[in-house]
């Protein structure tokens, strides 16, 4: 079974790759679902694209210290320019990323890596609270 990326993620490789993000890493399930990960990066930042049962979406992460803390593209939307949907489509998520690409990396620089962290972890209790009333 060979599984296709679509056109549209090699065009957001090349994005990522312009930006001087490296390739790391690639995988493929080849189970029913056929979910896939694709992962580039570089000393500062990553980004990954997943499909998650044929849901795609893109979540970066600050490199240095919380390489594992993984953010949506919806997310770091509210961060950067106020609340919207808590979902985006796959072509608004590589919309945003790539219109946004210079704030992104400035978010998880050095001088604002941890004020960027602190507000994310609110920004995601908030967005728990909206879904699930009462829990929080």
């Amino acid at each position: 079974m060979v599984l296709l990326w679509p056109e549209v993620v090699r065009d957001f490789e090349g994005f990522l790759t312009k930006e001087g993000l490296m390739f790391q890493q690639r995988l493929e399930d080849q189970a029913a679902y056929g979910n896939k990960l694709l992962q580039y990066g570089n000393a500062d930042i990553l980004v990954r694209i997943v499909s998650d049962r044929d849901i795609w979406y893109i979540e970066v992460a600050e490199a240095n210290t919380q390489p594992n803390e993984w953010y949506d593209a919806a997310i770091v939307r509210d961060l950067l320019i106020g609340s919207g949907e808590d979902v985006l489509s796959f072509t608004e998520q590589m919309d945003f990323i790539r219109t946004n690409w210079e704030a992104i990396v400035q978010c998880f620089g050095l001088t604002r890596r941890e004020e960027s962290h602190n507000q994310l972890a609110t920004l995601r209790t908030e967005r728990v609270r909206r879904r699930i009333p009462g829990l929080l």
